[in-house]
């Protein structure tokens, strides 16, 4: 018994410091926008006190909550329109099993190998041609671009767990296409959703390349370009505030993942087997 314990004691122990090590820079980020400015150059010496100033710089010199609107606009929009968008196209895709659906179906995984850097001039000069630039559709299409490929593989995948016999029942019953999708198959489908929002989230809402090549109006700026602009808007070496922000930009996601964090395995290997 102690022998087959044993390998467990130490997987355990190196589980442990492997959190430890993820969960140190979080830990540094919090610590340090407490610390007052004497002992901010001394990194691992923990506060003396609660101190509040960063925060408050952060508030009064920073349109924090303007930021924050936008990034949960841009967000939720190109998550929503892509639950809309790929939801429908994978349960089609799984269903249809002619030649031409099957070619779809690969075509939409063709573009998870598009790098999204060599996209970046041409996406640039068609937003020119038609108007979008500097607005939050343009940044909600380029997302929901992006995302559509996987979003379908990740439904198309879960659709076929379903069984056809709901389908056809509902179908006797005279339940029409819209409805039977929309009453009985999307609801099934919400553990994928939660895997898709929970997986694609923290790209929408950390990207700072995007929002700082699509957008120049500080008004329309999203959180992450908004802080890298309010640090060197500062011009000193005080770092407290950017901190802060930095904090105050990370809790919303942490909150999130602590209750999806759950949803996010079992959506993925639900779809793994087919009912």
């Amino acid at each position: 018994m102690g022998l087959n314990k044993r390998p467990s004691i130490v997987l355990e122990v190196l589980l442990f410091i492997a959190a430890l090590c993820f969960l140190f820079p979080v830990f540094f980020l919090v610590e340090m926008s407490f610390k007052e400015p004497r002992y901010f150059f001394k990194p691992y010496e923990l506060p003396h006190s609660l101190y509040l100033d960063y925060y408050k710089s952060a508030f009064t010199d920073m349109a924090f909550f303007r930021g924050l609107s936008n990034t949960l606009l841009v967000t939720a929009g190109a998550l929503g329109l892509t639950i809309l968008v790929a939801s429908m196209a994978g349960y089609v895709l799984s269903r249809r099993p002619e030649k031409l659906f099957r070619f779809a179906y690969l075509f939409f995984l063709s573009g998870m190998v598009i790098p999204t850097m060599g996209s970046l001039i041409p996406l640039f000069t068609m937003a020119v041609d038609i108007h979008l630039m500097n607005t939050h559709t343009l940044l909600v299409l380029i997302y929901t671009a992006g995302f559509i490929p996987f979003a379908s593989f990740l439904y198309a995948a879960f659709t076929k767990s379903i069984p056809r016999e709901l389908e056809e029942s509902a179908s006797l019953d005279g339940c029409g296409p819209f409805r039977l999708y929309w009453r009985i198959i999307f609801p099934l489908l919400l553990p994928a959703t939660g895997t898709f929002i929970v997986t694609n989230v923290y790209g929408v809402w950390n990207d700072f390349l995007t929002p700082l090549i699509f957008l120049n109006q500080p008004e329309k700026m999203t959180l992450m370009p908004q802080i890298v602009q309010f640090m060197f808007n500062k011009q000193s070496v005080n770092y407290g505030p950017v901190f802060a922000v930095s904090v105050l930009a990370v809790l919303p996601l942490v909150v999130l993942f602590a209750f999806t964090q759950k949803y996010m395995l079992r959506g993925l290997t639900a779809g793994a087997v087919k009912g």
